[in-house]
């Protein structure tokens, strides 16, 4: 790859300069440096915070797995999600003994009819909730929560939109 590149930069600068055999090695070894340079660069990231020069350094601020990605084709990068802020639906809570059972019930329910939404079962003493969806928006949420309740009318009355953490794909 070098020794092509270099016979290129040679026959250019031949032509354009006429330059005898030792201009041109003397050319070529006073810019090989930049050259070489050229060749060895990292990711965006690490070349915009290398120190400059003339002493400027940027700083960026972002997700450490986001930095992983870059610069990796789209056939090598495995599914990435990330956690934030958003909304889920509750459609289930009870603190009775047989809780956990209508809360996996109800799950099953929802996978079935909706394989593709996220159901998650929980418990904090001495509630257990089953949680549905990963909605970024209450609107998303209450949306979905609509068509919810009408697939599932006996459990729609016990759904209702809450705040939680939710985890994105990316």
């Amino acid at each position: 790859m070098h020794g092509t590149r270099f016979t290129k930069i040679y026959r250019v600068l031949c032509t354009l300069y006429s330059l005898d055999m030792m201009k041109l090695k003397f050319f070529i070894l006073l810019f090989l440096p930049l050259f070489c340079n050229a060749q060895t660069k990292g990711t965006i990231i690490e070349e915009l915070t290398r120190k400059t020069s003339w002493g400027g350094i940027v700083t960026i601020k972002s997700n450490p797995q986001i930095n992983a990605l870059i610069g990796k084709p789209s056939d090598e990068i495995d599914e990435v999600s990330v956690k934030m802020q958003g909304f889920r639906i509750q459609a289930f809570a009870g603190n009775q003994q047989r809780s956990r059972t209508e809360a996996e019930a109800i799950a099953r329910e929802i996978k079935g009819l909706f394989p593709e939404v996220s159901t998650d079962i929980m418990y904090r003493a001495p509630t257990w909730r089953l949680r549905v969806g990963d909605f970024r928006t209450n609107e998303e949420a209450t949306i979905f929560m609509r068509e919810l309740k009408k697939k599932l009318p006996s459990s729609g009355r016990e759904m209702y939109v809450v705040p939680d953490e939710i985890k994105v794909i990316l």
